[in-house]
């Protein structure tokens, strides 16, 4: 039985870029995926928080927004995505 035909060193380079490459992108996709998903997650309570809001009455209101700011250090998300945002620079 013959062995496989020898390739050259180039082809050889290319054929492991390719696969390093769709190892990359199958890491990536994963990734995507695990990120799609938590932020569906993300804006579904933000959503259900928004509703629950509309139902407070003054003084509940006045309540949420003082415990706001120490809420806020234990971790936000940002309410646009990355994707969402214009980024600007100026020189000064």
């Amino acid at each position: 039985m013959a062995g496989a035909p020898a390739r050259s060193r180039k082809v050889r380079k290319i054929l492991r870029f390719e696969a390093r490459a769709h190892r990359l992108l199958a890491r990536y996709e994963r990734a995507l995926a695990r990120a799609t998903h938590a932020m569906a997650q993300a804006r579904a309570l933000l959503d259900n928080a928004s509703l629950l809001e509309s139902s407070l009455t003054g003084t509940q209101l006045g309540e949420l927004r003082r415990g706001r700011p120490d809420a806020a250090g234990v971790g936000t998300a940002p309410v646009a995505t990355p994707l969402d945002r214009t980024f600007t620079t100026t020189r000064t």
